[in-house]
């Protein structure tokens, strides 16, 4: 797309501009090499993690000495807030999240610049042996939930799911402690929490606000008014820069990780940071949005929920809160230096200007003809992206994306030394529901098995329409006797599931088969097949049943 914008640009343009453009480098040059650099501090929101990757590239690559800044990037001390140095002139600028928003009401003068996490990574965890299959489960539980994550807050009122009491965390409060008995379930951050009690060995269930169709930004960077209103060239220039460092993170996450722990912090394991680059691309989804793209409509969305939270007024005005390059002033006459200047030197840079307005808008009209088609098409591939890999009927995964994927889950299982369970699932007389209602009728069952799954599954679970009314399901780092407890948790809520078609009640069963890595095989197709003969065993032994899969013979 930047390709075909540069030659339309350069075939409009070039030949009118090429002197001008010349002389103003030539004359401008020299000054702007020798101008000092501009120190500025960004302050992070949390300790040096992948998270930041983008703003580590732009000084290491020597994006901000371009730019003319000196940047000293700050990592956060517990309890340190970024709001809060930006707003006290300790930084310029600063990393947040939507909860800006929050601090714009309560009269903090904060300008969004950029989104760089499209997703939100708030989720909720908690223990895999807690009796909590589904976010409808914490429901006179004991729930912590950082102050920041209120898209959590909206995900429980949304669910209409009333805990017992929700808390903050204390200061020297530690994930781990959803192990215990503090409490049911926590807030965290799904790029590094989670990974970290994966390294552990500590078992656990996630749930995501997504699932409930809430859907905030991530990291976003930004400054302050007084900034923007003192130095916007200087804002301008430090996003571009920042932008430009975070393509680069995104190309080449590998040097990034190296620079991270080599630089600022040896006791970063770069297996680790790799992991948290792996989990931050479906958030920031470079491949997909212009990074630090944000859409007005969104951040409105946003607001309204915090509305119905009762955190913000139901009218609350964005207005000033986010980035736009400020208006080309108009240009007023000097007369003093009109009366110095020679009357065709004035004629001949009137004429210059009078041209480059005539062309800025012609160039602004194409731009935005340009990101119009852009975002048919940021929307277009995604559906198509989509269609290749669900099933239109249930919205679970198809078999071609499991093909593609339970092998790479089997190889970082290997890596990393952890279980992976596999559940071969199969509705029971599903023949007979077809022959019986319709297949119709049989399509309303599928649908309900596939919304009942997705519901009540984990941030990395792979769901899958196997084929027919058979599915596939892969639980990452879940060892087989809690693949087959949690089988048969599902197993007993979609029998009694009531489901409804036209004037006809239904109610299904299904059965299941589980293999585990690496008791049960080394490969995909091992697995699969010692959970279909598992499930097939069920089947023979009355149905409506789990079956784990027998140990290999020697």
């Amino acid at each position: 797309m930047m390709r075909i914008m540069k030659r339309h640009i350069s075939s409009a343009f070039g030949s009118r501009l090429a002197w001008l453009c010349l002389a103003v480098g030539l004359a401008a040059g020299g000054a702007a090499w020798a101008r000092p650099l501009e120190a500025v501090v960004l302050q992070l929101k949390g300790p040096r993690r992948f998270a930041f990757a983008g703003y580590y590239a732009a000084l290491a690559q020597g994006y901000y000495r371009e730019a003319g800044l000196d940047v000293d990037i700050r990592a956060a001390q517990p309890g340190q807030d970024p709001v809060s140095a930006v707003l006290a002139g300790e930084a310029q600028y600063g990393v947040g999240t939507s909860s800006l928003l929050l601090r714009r009401q309560r009269g903090a003068p904060v300008v969004v610049l950029a989104v760089i996490f499209q997703h939100s990574p708030w989720v909720f965890l908690s223990r895999h042996d807690a009796q909590i299959a589904s976010v409808h489960d914490l429901a006179g539980r004991r729930v912590l939930i950082a102050p920041e994550a209120a898209e959590l807050r909206a995900y429980l009122r949304a669910e209409g799911v009333v805990p017992a009491a929700v808390v903050e965390p204390a200061p020297d409060f530690k994930p781990q402690d959803v192990l215990s008995d503090a409490v049911d379930a926590c807030s965290a951050d799904v790029t590094a929490l989670p990974f970290r009690f994966e390294s552990a060995s500590l078992p656990f269930l996630s749930f995501t606000p997504r699932a409930a169709g809430i859907d905030f930004y991530g990291d976003n960077l930004f400054t302050s008014a007084a900034e923007l209103r003192r130095h916007p060239e200087r804002v301008a220039a430090f996003r571009q820069a920042s932008l430009k460092g975070w393509q680069y993170a995104m190309r080449h996450p590998e040097a990034i990780a190296e620079l991270i722990s080599s630089r600022y912090d040896a006791r970063l394991d770069r297996a680790d940071l790799m992991q948290e680059a792996q989990a931050l691309a479906p958030l920031i989804q470079a491949d997909v949005v212009e990074l630090g793209y944000m859409h007005p409509g969104r951040w409105r969305h946003i607001a309204e929920i915090y509305a119905d939270l009762g955190l913000l007024p139901t009218d609350f005005s964005l207005q000033g809160f986010l980035y736009g390059p400020a208006p080309e002033a108009a240009p007023q006459p000097n007369l003093r230096l009109g009366l110095v200047l020679l009357g065709a030197l004035a004629a001949i840079f009137l004429g210059v200007a009078v041209q480059i307005a005539r062309l800025n808008r012609r160039l602004r009209r194409t731009m935005a003809e340009m990101v119009a088609v852009q975002a048919r098409l940021r929307e277009s591939e995604m559906r198509l992206q989509q269609q290749a890999i669900r099933d239109a009927l249930t919205g679970l995964f198809n078999r071609r994306y499991l093909d593609e994927t339970l092998e790479l889950e089997i190889a970082q299982a290997r890596r990393q030394g952890h279980p992976l369970a596999v559940v071969m699932l199969d509705l029971d007389h599903f023949k007979q529901i077809n022959d019986t209602y319709g297949h119709q009728a049989g399509d309303e069952v599928l649908k309900s098995l596939g919304a009942m799954l997705r519901e009540d599954s984990r941030e990395g679970d792979i769901l899958c329409r196997y084929g027919g009314e058979e599915f596939c399901l892969v639980f990452p780092n879940m060892p087989l006797a809690a693949a087959v407890a949690r089988a048969d948790l599902w197993r007993q809520r979609f029998a009694a599931r009531v489901i409804r078609f036209g004037d006809v009640s239904m109610q299904v069963s299904f059965s299941a088969g589980v293999a585990c890595y690496p008791e049960h095989g080394a490969h995909r197709d091992e697995l699969i097949e010692r959970a279909d003969a598992a499930l097939y065993r069920a089947k023979q032994q009355g149905r409506n049943r789990v079956e784990a899969a027998s140990s290999p013979a020697a």
